[in-house]
């Protein structure tokens, strides 16, 4: 699953508040995006991945959130599915390939 951010995103991360680091661009932002990998079920082929979003799209609007500010108290304070639908676009694919010869690491954060 990756999550993109859309413009208001980053019209909240570019707000005087948000402190004095230079102004971040759409394109620059979406340059780099959060990448998650998910559980999904064998018969989700129209929308891998919807049912775990429907389940913990909190949690990854907050881990977006955390990636712009650490500071909480700065994170809009009604975070609702309809608000992070609003500033994060999200693609799933069905299909990941892992070339790597290393085992895989897991963080929760």
């Amino acid at each position: 699953m990756v999550v993109l951010p859309k413009a208001p995103l980053i019209e909240w991360v570019n707000q005087p508040s948000m402190g004095a680091r230079p102004s971040v661009s759409l394109d620059v932002a979406r340059a780099d995006p959060n990448v998650f990998l998910i559980p999904t079920q064998a018969d989700e082929f129209e929308a891998p991945g919807a049912l775990w979003l429907d389940e913990h799209w909190e949690r990854l609007f907050e881990r977006v959130l955390r990636d712009w500010s650490e500071d909480t108290g700065r994170w809009p304070r009604a975070r609702t599915k309809a608000l992070f639908e609003q500033w994060c676009e999200v693609k799933t694919y069905s299909v990941v390939f892992d070339c790597s010869t290393q085992a895989l690491q897991y963080s929760d954060t």
